[in-house]
């Protein structure tokens, strides 16, 4: 199976996985059971579908790390809209910078990494 139709077919895994989870909050709150908001509290879902999908598929240039970092701001921002802290992101707009930067860091050394594993499997014949 190509790495695109892979990538796509777990992206399309984890949209499903949120979906069910969202919907299956607002039957609960239908339900009585819960207090799960409105549907437009959670926009940031989303975010953690890129994030989870970059994550578990890379491309062929590996984008864990900017994965990772906007899973993380995905999660909190969904935390905020739920109102289960207190921070907004304007209040933490440094935090952004330091994740941004330390993904630059991350992608720098994979990408190195990976360019020293082609050298050396190139070196070798091919043979890994």
């Amino acid at each position: 199976m190509r790495q695109s139709e892979e990538a796509r077919r777990l992206s399309g895994l984890i949209a499903g996985v949120l979906l069910l989870v969202v919907g299956g909050l607002f039957i609960l709150q239908n339900l009585g059971a819960v207090h799960a908001g409105r549907i437009a509290d959670y926009w940031p879902m989303f975010l953690i579908w890129i994030g989870l999908s970059k994550m578990l598929a890379p491309s062929k240039g590996g984008r864990f790390a900017s994965g990772w970092t906007i899973l993380l701001i995905g999660v909190f921002l969904q935390l905020e809209q739920l109102g289960m802290i207190r921070w907004r992101l304007r209040d933490l707009w440094p935090v952004l910078l330091v994740l941004v930067g330390l993904e630059l860091i991350a992608e720098s050394i994979l990408g190195r990494r990976r360019v020293a594993e082609t050298s050396s499997a190139a070196g070798q014949g091919g043979h890994v």
